[in-house]
């Protein structure tokens, strides 16, 4: 084979590499960009997110047990233990009311507006 000919050869080889370092380059560039944009809305999110946790922060409770005295604290414990059980027997209530929907759905007036067709 001539010199000329690898000579040709390399060269279209050179170039190939050339060609496929520059595509990938900007391949990797294009996605480094993306990636970049990402992270300035990941920023932004995280900026807004430490808004809102600074602003439900809880804030430090003014009433301890140790100060308030055993009777206070005894109160308070006995009105939201009367608290939960109202909750508790509503939900109970509620929950029979809806048993007997299933169990009797005849008294459900928009159910059945003509009692005598079955």
């Amino acid at each position: 084979m001539a010199w000329w000919a690898w000579l040709i050869i390399w060269t279209v080889l050179v170039l190939g590499l050339f060609a496929m370092l520059a595509g990938l380059g900007y391949r990797l560039f294009r996605k480094f960009g993306g990636a970049m944009r990402a992270l300035e809305e990941l920023g932004d999110k995280v900026a807004k997110l430490s808004e809102n946790a600074e602003a439900l922060k809880p804030e430090e409770p003014a009433d301890r047990a140790m100060l308030l005295g055993y009777v206070e604290v005894v109160r308070r414990r006995e009105i939201h233990q009367e608290r939960r059980e109202e909750l508790k027997q509503a939900r109970r209530d509620a929950r029979i009311r809806r048993g007997k929907l299933l169990i009797r759905p005849e008294k459900i007036p928009t159910l059945r507006k003509w009692p005598h067709v079955r």
